[in-house]
């Protein structure tokens, strides 16, 4: 198992609006699963969820970025927002990341409501739920942003566990290669069981936009001075 731990990029600022973003992630799922009646769960997430076949109901492509269908999706999601998050906010500023993220977290909505009604009818019924398109934006402004910066990995095989490092251009590379190729299987009607279900489409959509617009911020956005260390 290879799990991403972190990074070696310094920031300059306190990263206050990502560890809001986590946070607010954590509560909704702590309430949703453990403080709601049992009962109240599913009807709760469905009525929060996206459901593309009912795009219209726009308050969806926000709550649905604040639910996660269990520990495991929370946690994954929550480790690249922490690993990433903290950078991307630094060079954009607070409120600019803010909006960055939640912008990004529609962008890859918009882009799963899209291919679900338009190509995949099968999906167009399936709630969605998840912050994988915000987050996948993220990656793509840390990859025009920190492309030689260094991420942290953990190789764990039972008992042997040993520590590497990938440049951002090598880690992000090989994940948006694996979202094009399942997303590609999905198109064929080649992906199966749970994979089918993925909502790859919004983790391309996310990272597109986040792409975009962070080469826009290079292009013609102010260079934030740079910390000099003695």
């Amino acid at each position: 198992m290879i799990i991403p731990v972190g990074d070696l990029n310094k920031r300059r600022t306190t990263p206050f609006i990502n560890y809001l973003l986590i946070l607010a992630n954590v509560v909704v799922f702590v309430y949703v699963y453990f403080l709601i009646p049992r009962d109240r769960v599913e009807p709760t997430v469905i009525s929060y969820a996206l459901k593309p076949s009912h795009w219209t109901d726009l308050r969806t492509l926000f709550t649905s970025m604040f639910l996660h269908g269990g520990w495991a999706h929370l946690i994954g999601n929550m480790l690249f927002l922490w690993i990433a998050g903290d950078n991307v906010e630094d060079r954009l500023g607070h409120l600019p990341y803010l909006v960055f993220y939640l912008l990004a977290g529609v962008a890859g909505s918009a882009a799963h409501v899209f291919m679900a009604v338009s190509v995949m009818p099968s999906m167009a019924d399936v709630p969605t739920v998840g912050a994988s398109g915000a987050i996948s934006g993220v990656m793509g402004a840390y990859l025009v942003f920190f492309p030689t910066s260094k991420i942290r990995f953990i190789l764990w095989l039972i008992i042997f566990v040993r520590g590497f490092t990938l440049p951002s251009w090598g880690a992000i590379g090989f994940w948006i290669a694996s979202q094009i190729l399942m997303a590609s299987h999905q198109l064929d009607g080649i992906a199966k069981d749970e994979t089918a279900m993925v909502a790859v489409f919004a983790h391309l959509g996310g990272f597109a936009f986040g792409f975009g617009a962070a080469i826009l911020v290079r292009m013609f956005g102010k260079n934030r001075p740079q910390k000099h260390e003695d």
